[in-house]
């Protein structure tokens, strides 16, 4: 049946008026009929009514190919049929215009609607269910299903299903969903959708005992994808139309693209979580601190949520009973259960927090939040003003706080800290998503503080075990240093036996013989005064005894005898010197401190090593010049300094025979320098500030009159880098089999330990070098 009926295009005003102004321009008269022969108007004939049947053709009106009605008249009464036939066409436009602009407004209200709502959910399946509402306003529907690809394995899941009976919803959660999925999930992968009135009749659904008799299914598609279907069905039967299909499609499309939007930002959440889990694991693997790890998560935690303050605290529960009136401070905070603020992340103009705040209420009661916090329980609050606790919120109100988000954790040693974030200036709803993500953080929170702290805890350990080794170290040392020093004491204590043995022995004969040249002078004398008088007396000695006077040259005999005897004293007086220097050198007699000449034991040590003084073959004389000042007796221990200045000595004397081999002072004569001399009231300002530093770390220096003693030889000198190292035990430059590297160190030892001394060494490189050495007068009792 045609969508125009030719009785009512002829029924209104403007139509007629053309057609009979057509009618009479062209002068014949005409009849309308309706398809089935009805008359519509007669225009022109007898005026009896009768028609004039010779004179009239008969005419179809078309439209689309359609009859609507016929024209009856002569050949003219044709322009008639094709006027009609044109006004028709255009009431058919106009028709299927105004059809078009009711469509389209009823699409634009859906569209408006759906999307208005849409707006404010923030759930996939709410959005669904959304879709569902709006279409069940203009297609008939007793059950529908919503399914989405899964990104993994590309299958359809269901988000949201409706039924009218709802014995089968739980169907819809199941994998094959109304029995259909491959329908479904063909509509999706093709992305056109379908309508199949009758299922029975469709080969995809025929053997799969539907739920439903008619279905209409379209994908849910975006600009980029196809992300997954819906499908609405009849269990009564009905007829879905294209019209049907396109609202389904409009609503879909708008599903999609909020679906879509949700999934990404749920994505986007989910990779912002990762993302600054895994930020927060990788900066915190590479802190040890506790505090470096919480500055780190609050300042992450605070830029990611973009909120005011983000802080973290301890909860320090009271040890003793006390007076919860008085207030918390850190002095006295254990005999309190508190808050401890230890860290904090906040805007710069908000005032810091960081204190001590109680746990308990002024009647000594855990207060509601604590208790809350303390069973690991999340303190949520989106508006203080509406928290129905008035403790609670006065508290937090005094705080500056508007919105709250309190996520507590536990460490292994079973401590208890809190990760709060607030708002100061605005209310701040806090969604699940935030909650769950400062959950996560918590836990690699809690597992970051017990890894810091089982790293102090080895820190501590090792530093003690450190400290150990060191002072097993330096005790090993010592100890060495020790059994250096007694194997050099014994073999210096064994020399000094030797040597007064030795002199002892030397001394016994000598003395004999000694103590006899002065008799044996008088008897030679006497002997020699009665030869003379004998040849007084008897100037005409016999042949025999001339012959006799002759052979022994009497006259020569006498003359040198008396010098020989003065040599043979000499001799041994210089004997009895060596004897007595070697004595005084060992100082057996003297091994507890005294008061000595300083000057007498330098000149036993260089009398010992006179001998190295002398010309050699390719050595020259070196020469010893003392400039000895007036220097009392200084309380020492003798024998052991004499030590130290027979080491200081030899190693000049070293020095200067090495200069020489190597032409270093080829155009200076070699010469020692000893030099003496008082300094009053103050230590020696002429010691290194090098070597001052290292011997006030190891000796407190008396400040007191102090006696200086200064060997300067002008050698080759000492390089820097020996300096440092010229007193370390067994450091020589010395070739092997020519130094052990103990004497520097057993002086050192001896001045700095032994004396309450100091001693230096000044080198210039090429100029020679001078040791200092600083006793005080009198020992500090």
């Amino acid at each position: 049946m045609s969508q125009i009926s030719l009785k009512k295009l002829c029924a209104k005003k403007e139509i007629m008026e053309v057609v009979d102004e057509l009618i009479q321009t062209i002068g014949v008269p005409v009849t309308l009929k309706e398809l089935d022969g009805k008359l519509i108007i007669d225009r022109g004939n007898k005026s009896d009514g009768s028609p004039d049947v010779s004179q009239k053709s008969k005419y179809q009106i078309a439209l689309d190919g359609e009859i609507i009605g016929w024209v009856e008249g002569d050949e003219k009464s044709q322009a008639i049929a094709r006027l009609l036939e044109l006004l028709a066409s255009k009431e058919l436009e106009k028709k299927a215009l105004a059809q078009e602009v009711l469509d389209k407004y009823r699409e634009l209200t859906l569209f408006y609607n759906i999307s208005d709502k849409i707006l404010g959910i923030v759930d996939p399946e709410k959005v669904a269910n959304l879709v569902f509402e709006e279409a069940r306003k203009f297609i008939k529907a007793t059950n529908g299903i919503v399914m989405l690809f899964d990104d993994s394995n590309d299958k359809l899941e269901t988000i949201a299903a409706f039924d009218s009976d709802p014995e089968y919803l739980t169907e819809y959660r199941m994998d094959r969903p109304w029995k259909s999925e491959d329908f479904v999930y063909e509509v999706a992968t093709s992305g056109r959708g379908e309508i199949v009135n009758d299922v029975s009749s469709d080969p995809r659904l025929v053997d799969s005992q539907l739920l439903v008799n008619s279905m209409i299914c379209v994908p849910l598609k975006t600009k980029d994808k196809i992300i997954g279907a819906i499908a609405l069905g009849s269990k009564n039967p009905v007829t879905y139309t294209a019209e049907d299909l396109k609202l389904m499609t409009t609503l879909a499309s708008q599903a999609a693209s909020a679906i879509n939007a949700l999934l990404h930002e749920n994505k986007l959440k989910e990779s912002r979580r990762e993302a600054l889990l895994f930020r927060l694991a990788s900066q915190i693997r590479l802190c040890f601190d506790s505090d470096c790890i919480l500055t780190i998560a609050l300042k992450e935690i605070r830029r990611l949520l973009q909120i005011d303050r983000c802080l973290f605290m301890w909860y320090r529960p009271a040890k003793f009973p006390s007076d919860p009136t008085r207030e918390p401070t850190e002095e006295n905070s254990e005999i309190f259960g508190v808050w401890q603020v230890v860290n904090e992340a906040s805007k710069p103009n908000l005032p810091r927090l960081i204190n001590h705040y109680y746990a308990e209420s002024t009647s000594g009661e855990i207060t509601r939040w604590t208790e809350q916090l303390l069973r690991l329980k999340i303190l949520r609050v989106d508006d203080m003003n509406r928290l129905e606790d008035e403790a609670m919120r006065d508290f937090f109100n005094a705080q500056g706080l508007v919105s709250l988000l309190a996520v507590p954790l536990e460490t292994r040693a079973g401590k208890i800290g809190v990760i709060s974030c607030s708002n100061c200036q605005s209310l701040r709803p806090w969604s699940d998503d935030e909650a769950e993500l400062l959950q996560s953080v918590a836990i690699q929170l809690a597992i970051a503080l017990d890894q810091a702290e089982l790293y102090q805890q080895s820190q501590t350990a090792k530093e003690i075990a450190q400290a150990k080794a060191e002072e097993l170290h330096q005790a090993l040392e010592d100890l060495k240093k020790a059994e250096v020093q007694l194997i050099q004491s014994e073999k210096m204590s064994s020399l000094g036996q030797m040597v007064a043995g030795v002199a002892h022995e030397i001394n016994n004969p000598v003395n004999f013989i000694h103590g006899n040249l002065n008799y044996l002078q008088d008897y030679v004398k006497d002997l020699l005064e009665l030869v003379k008088m004998y040849q007084q007396e008897y100037p005409s000695p016999s042949l025999a005894l001339q012959e006799a006077i002759e052979e022994i040259d009497l006259e020569f005999l006498a003359e040198d005898l008396p010098q020989i005897l003065n040599s043979m004293r000499i001799g041994t007086e210089r004997i009895r010197e060596i004897v007595q220097t070697l004595r005084n050198f060992s100082r057996l007699d003297e091994a507890h401190m005294k008061s000595v000449d300083i000057h007498s034991g330098i000149d036993s040590t260089l009398l010992i090593l006179r001998d190295r003084l002398r010309a050699k073959p390719g050595h020259p004389t070196i020469s010893v010049i003392k400039e000895y000042g007036d220097l009392p007796e200084v309380e020492c221990y003798p024998g052991q300094l004499n030590q130290v200045f027979m080491n200081l000595l030899a190693n000049a004397i070293d020095a200067l025979e090495n200069a020489i081999e190597t032409g270093v002072i080829a155009q200076r004569s070699p010469t020692i320098w000893i030099r003496t001399e008082v300094k009053r009231g103050t230590v020696n300002q002429d010691i290194s500030v090098n070597a001052q530093e290292q011997y006030s770390s190891r000796v407190i220096v008396p400040s007191s009159d102090r006696a200086m003693i200064r060997i300067i030889d002008n050698g080759s000198g000492i390089p820097d880098p020996i300096q440092r190292r010229l007193f370390d035990p067994f450091f020589t430059t010395k070739p092997v089999g020519k130094g052990t590297g103990l004497g520097l160190s057993i002086s050192y030892q001896i001045v700095i330990n032994k004396h309450s001394g100091t001693l230096d060494c000044l080198s210039t490189p090429g100029d020679g070098t001078e040791f200092v050495i600083s006793l005080p007068l009198r020992q500090s009792k």
